[in-house]
């Protein structure tokens, strides 16, 4: 059985349905689709066919488009806003900060110390942090000071994690063998220190480690697997790649972006009981403003130095980081008064169990039409799709890629729409049982729509 395809009156359809419910969109988007790259979305993951619907206002679980429709958002900022949008207390708390500072301080002051004894809290692997401003930024920050911590060059990462499109992790991310088809620009060199390895297979990691002996810096994970789960590992090989590091002096690099703060307050190294070396931080921990972060032990983070020969750390052999709004103090409040709702609430516990009755209604009603399709989550985050009777490679990728966006847009026309990413959707604290209906509902009309 192939990849399932909508015939042309469908697909045609469709569309009309959804451009008849957007109108005002679409001509805000023609507009923005005049300036702005890539094809008038700030990210590729905003992109939605035919065109992306234009918020007018988003509050707890919903957000609402400027045409008036109402729609479940399992979008989630790309699963930053576990607490929903717009929460009352880190509004708040960024409005407090603006009245004291205005909109950017780029002199220290007490909240990233605050901040930062949040994060230290929660991770204790993470004596000492650098706080930068994307998590795309914090893993290439993080491979720089492994290299710099061992005197190392090569680093070790996954084939199909993502850590960011920098120029230093970004090859074979998002799909597996993907190789180089995500780095467009990059020169080939760039990867001449990086070795990508299937999950699942200590034996290749050990085999790399011995043909790779006293060169290798780091290996870098997501640690409950590519996008938090999809594909998940199998039970234990965090804990064994963790003694195998141990045992070759290898750092080992958790890449927490999307898990810290969402499956456990302690994230993914709290949930397995494995301790990295260094951990990545992004997302979640700036309350919805941009923010990165590397921690670590002391003596690794150690090699971060001031530009300035009389400081106890500085050296020629130390990194100098840089950046106009590192620990910007937007970020750093909203940070601080989302971790102590989450501190203070069910959130994640809420999300999980939301997580949970979504997988479980999208295979009952794929069993319900006879649908080959499935769903399972990791915590909170869900990933659908096709079963695993259908492979999916490099040969069959964009015809994945064509269903994956077929699916979107099948549930974006629903009343009321459901926003999804590709495969997967991150659920909040704030989500109800309506919610969970409402999208178990548009799932079904979309499977339907495929079977008819």
């Amino acid at each position: 059985m192939g990849i399932p395809q909508l015939t042309a009156e469908k697909y045609n359809r469709l569309l009309i349905d959804y451009e008849k419910k957007t109108p005002k969109s679409k001509k805000l988007y023609e507009e923005a689709n005049r300036y702005i790259s890539p094809s008038g979305t700030p990210a590729y993951m905003i992109w939605h066919r035919p065109y992306p619907f234009f918020v007018k206002k988003a509050k707890g679980s919903r957000v609402f488009d400027v045409d008036g429709n109402e729609y479940v958002d399992l979008f989630m900022d790309q699963g930053i806003s576990i607490l929903g949008h717009n929460p009352p207390r880190v509004r708040e708390s960024v409005a407090r900060t603006m009245d004291k500072y205005g909109v950017h301080l780029a002199l220290c002051e007490e909240l990233a110390t605050e901040w930062a004894k949040k994060i230290n809290k929660h991770f204790p692997s993470c004596k000492r942090i650098k706080i930068v401003n994307t998590g795309n930024e914090a893993t290439e920050l993080a491979a720089q000071i492994a290299r710099a911590y061992t005197g190392r060059n090569k680093i070790i990462k996954f084939q199909g994690h993502h850590h960011g499109w920098n120029a230093v992790l970004s090859y074979d991310g998002l799909a597996a063998g993907s190789g180089t088809l995500f780095t467009k620009g990059i020169p080939e060199n760039h990867w001449e220190n990086l070795i990508t390895l299937p999950i699942n297979y200590l034996d290749k990691l050990k085999g790399a480690i011995k043909e790779n002996k006293d060169e290798i810096a780091a290996v870098i994970m997501e640690p409950l697997g590519a996008t938090t789960g999809g594909p998940p590992f199998r039970g234990g090989f965090q804990k064994e790649v963790r003694e195998l590091t141990e045992e070759n002096d290898i750092l080992l690099i958790f890449d927490e972006v999307v898990t810290a703060f969402r499956v456990a307050l302690g994230g993914a190294q709290e949930v397995l009981g494995v301790t990295p070396d260094i951990t990545v931080f992004g997302k979640a921990v700036g309350g919805g403003i941009p923010i990165g972060a590397v921690g670590g032990r002391e003596d690794i983070m150690g090699v971060l130095c001031v530009l300035d020969p009389k400081a106890n750390c500085f050296g020629l052999e130390r990194i100098f980081p840089m950046g106009s709004f590192c620990a910007h103090p937007l970020a750093m409040a909203a940070g601080i008064a989302t971790i102590e709702e989450l501190e203070q609430g069910d959130y994640i516990r809420n999300s999980i169990l939301r997580a949970e009755e979504l997988t479980e209604g999208i295979n009952e009603v794929a069993k319900a039409v006879k649908a080959d399709f499935s769903a399972y989550n990791i915590y909170s985050v869900v990933h659908f799709g096709l079963t695993e009777k259908i492979k999916s490679d490099l040969s069959n990728a964009l015809d994945w890629l064509e269903f994956n966006q077929m699916v979107r847009l099948i549930l974006a026309t629903n009343d009321p729409g459901v926003v999804t990413l590709p495969g997967h959707v991150y659920m909040s604290g704030v989500h109800t049982k309506e919610d969970i209906d409402n999208a178990i509902l548009a799932f079904e009309n979309c499977l339907r729509i495929y079977k008819r």
